[in-house]
C-alpha cells in the first residue's frame, strides 16, 4: 500500500473511532463560520447544539433564505466570495448528514477510490483516537497540500509523469442536484419525488438557503467542505473504476489533483476520463491549469524552491535585517508566482511553536523604535499584496505592542495607522478589510471613538461591519443562536495562538 492510500486509510479509521455527536457539535460550533483569516475571532458560535428535530418540517416547500456574503480581491476583477448559511439551514444539512452518517463515511471512503483525498474537512487526531483536532483542517491548507506532495514525491521513482490539474470555479460550479447523483445515482434520485433519500434532503436544505438557486454551494462553512467531498469522491471513484488498466496513483486536496503514471499516453487517458466524468457533474476541468509534466519536474511547488534558502522557519531569532532581507526577497516570490500561500508561509515564520514573536529589534531605543514603526509600514504594504493576510499582519502587530507597550506610546502609532488604512479600505469598498481593522481597534482599545466618519456610509448596511461598530449580533438573530462575541471578550487569547497557520506541526 502506497503512503498516500494509508494517510487516506488512516484518516478513515480515525473518523470512524469518534461518537458522531462529537462531529455534529464539532460541525456546528467550529464549522459555521469560514476558516479563522475570514472573519474575525468575534464572529464565533457560543449556543449550537443538534437538536431532536430539524428546522425545517416540510421539504416539499421550504422557507427561501439568502446567505450572507464577505468577500475579499482575489485579483483586480475577481473576487472570493465566502457565505454563511442561516442556522437553521447549516443546523438541518448537519442533522440529516449524522443521521446517515455511516453511508457518508463508506462514500467517501470507498474501497474503489483510487484518487486519495487529503482534504477531509473534519479534524482527526492521530495522538488521541476518537477524538477530534480542536483546529479546523482547512486552517493549515498549505501544510496539507505539503503533506501530499512529500507522499507524491516518496513513490515518484516507481512513475515518469506526473498530471497537475484542477476544476474551474469548482464550488461555484455544483450543481445542487448532483450532491444526490453523487450519493445515490441520477436516476434514483430523480425517481425520489418525496426527499426520502439523503442527497435530495440535502439539495433542498442547501438550495433553500441560498434563495432556492442550484448552481452553486456557500464557500467556507465545514459542511460546504464536506458536500464538496462528497461530490468528488463519486467523481474519483468513477475515474478510478475507469482506469483499471492504468498504473497511476493520484491525490486530491479539494479541487487540485495530483496524478502519477507512466507515460504521456496514460496521462492524456487520465485526464480525458477526469474531464468526461466532471462533465457528467457539470463541471469543468481548468484547461489553463492542467500540465503533463515529465518527472522530477512538477513534484515541488516553485515558490517553495525558490523560498527554501530564505526561509526563516528554524531560525529561533531574527534579526531585524534578516527579517527585512526576506520581506523583500517573498515579496518578489509573490509577485512571480501570485495565488500562493507564499505570504502566509513568511508570516508563520516570524513566530515560534509556542506563539512567541522571533523578531528582534535593535539594542538602541531609538533605533529600535524606528524598526517597530518600519515593521508596522512593511506589514501593511505586504497586505496590499493579498489582503486574505490582513489578519497575520494585525496578530504580528499586537504581538510588538504587546512586548514593547511599557517602553513605547505604540497606540498612538496604530491608532493612526488603523484609521488611514480604514479610510483607505472605505475609498476602495472593501468590508472585508474594514470587518478586521474595526474589530482590532476595538480589541486593541486604540481610542477610536467613531467609525462612522471613516467609513462611507453606503458600506454600513453590511452586517458583518455593523456587528462589529456596534459591538452586537446583526446577522441572524431571528435564529435565537449566538454567533457573535464582544472584540473585548476576545481579549486573552492572542490573535496568533487563534491562526491555526501559526501552529504547525513540531516534527
Amino acid at each position: 500500500m502506497s503512503l498516500i492510500e494509508q494517510h487516506f486509510r488512516n484518516t478513515e479509521k480515525l473518523i470512524k473511532s469518534i461518537d458522531a455527536n462529537k462531529i455534529a457539535s464539532w460541525l456546528l460550533e467550529e464549522g459555521y463560520f469560514p476558516e479563522q483569516y475570514i472573519l474575525p475571532p468575534s464572529f464565533k458560535v457560543t449556543n449550537f447544539s443538534l437538536q431532536k428535530d430539524p428546522y425545517i418540517k416540510d421539504l416539499a416547500n421550504p422557507p427561501r433564505r439568502k446567505l450572507t456574503n464577505i468577500s475579499y480581491p482575489k485579483t483586480l476583477l475577481t473576487y472570493r466570495v465566502f457565505g454563511i448559511q442561516h442556522p437553521w439551514n447549516y443546523h438541518d444539512l448537519v442533522f440529516w448528514l449524522i443521521n446517515d452518517w455511516e453511508q457518508v463515511i463508506k462514500h467517501l471512503f470507498h474501497r474503489e477510490l483510487k484518487i486519495f483525498s487529503y482534504s477531509f474537512p473534519i479534524p482527526v487526531n492521530a495522538k488521541k483516537k476518537g477524538e477530534l483536532s480542536l483546529l479546523r483542517a482547512g486552517r493549515m491548507i498549505y501544510e496539507w497540500i505539503e503533506m501530499a506532495e512529500n507522499d507524491l514525491v516518496a513513490e515518484a521513482n516507481q512513475y515518469t509523469y506526473i498530471i497537475r490539474s484542477d476544476i474551474s470555479k469548482f464550488y461555484n460550479s455544483i450543481y445542487t442536484h448532483s450532491i444526490a447523483w453523487a450519493l445515490h445515482g441520477r436516476d434514483t434520485a430523480f425517481n425520489d419525488k418525496e426527499n426520502k433519500l439523503l442527497g435530495n434532503k440535502i439539495d433542498r436544505v442547501v438550495q433553500y438557503a441560498n434563495d432556492a438557486r442550484t448552481n452553486g454551494i456557500p464557500v467556507g462553512s465545514a459542511i460546504s467542505d464536506l458536500i464538496a467531498e462528497i461530490v468528488l469522491a463519486s467523481i474519483d471513484r468513477q475515474v478510478s473504476k475507469c482506469l483499471i488498466d492504468i498504473d497511476f496513483i493520484a491525490t486530491r486536496f479539494k479541487d487540485d489533483y495530483r496524478i502519477l503514471c507512466n507515460s504521456q499516453e496514460d496521462a492524456k487517458k487520465i485526464l480525458k476520463v477526469l474531464a468526461r466524468e466532471l462533465d457528467n457533474f457539470n463541471l469543468v476541468i481548468n484547461e489553463n491549469k492542467t500540465k503533463i509534466l515529465e518527472l522530477p519536474e512538477g513534484l515541488y511547488r516553485q515558490h517553495d524552491r525558490e523560498y527554501f534558502d530564505s526561509s526563516l522557519r528554524n531560525k529561533n531569532e531574527i534579526d531585524f535585517k534578516t527579517f527585512e532581507l526576506t520581506f523583500l526577497k517573498v515579496l518578489d516570490i509573490h509577485r512571480k508566482h501570485p495565488g500562493t500561500s507564499i505570504l502566509e508561509k513568511f508570516l508563520s515564520e516570524l513566530f515560534d511553536y509556542d506563539h512567541n514573536f522571533k523578531v528582534l529589534f535593535s539594542g538602541t531605543k531609538s533605533t529600535r523604535e524606528k524598526q517597530i514603526l518600519k515593521t508596522f509600514s512593511l506589514l501593511m504594504l505586504l497586505k496590499r499584496e493579498s489582503e486574505k493576510v490582513l489578519c497575520y499582519v494585525l496578530s504580528i502587530i499586537e504581538a510588538i505592542y504587546e512586548i514593547y507597550k511599557g517602553e513605547f506610546k505604540l497606540k498612538d502609532h496604530i491608532k493612526s495607522l488603523i484609521e488611514s488604512e480604514t479610510r483607505k479600505a472605505s475609498k476602495k469598498g472593501s468590508v472585508f478589510e474594514l470587518v478586521w481593522l474595526v474589530f482590532f481597534a476595538r480589541y486593541l482599545k486604540v481610542g477610536i471613538e467613531s467609525f462612522k466618519e471613516l467609513i462611507d456610509e453606503s458600506l454600513l448596511d453590511n452586517l458583518f461591519l455593523k456587528s462589529i461598530i456596534s459591538s452586537q449580533q446583526k446577522i441572524y438573530n431571528d435564529s435565537k443562536i449566538d454567533l457573535f462575541v464582544k472584540p473585548k471578550d476576545c481579549i486573552g487569547v492572542s490573535l496568533a495562538m487563534r491562526l491555526a497557520v501559526f501552529k504547525r506541526d513540531k516534527n
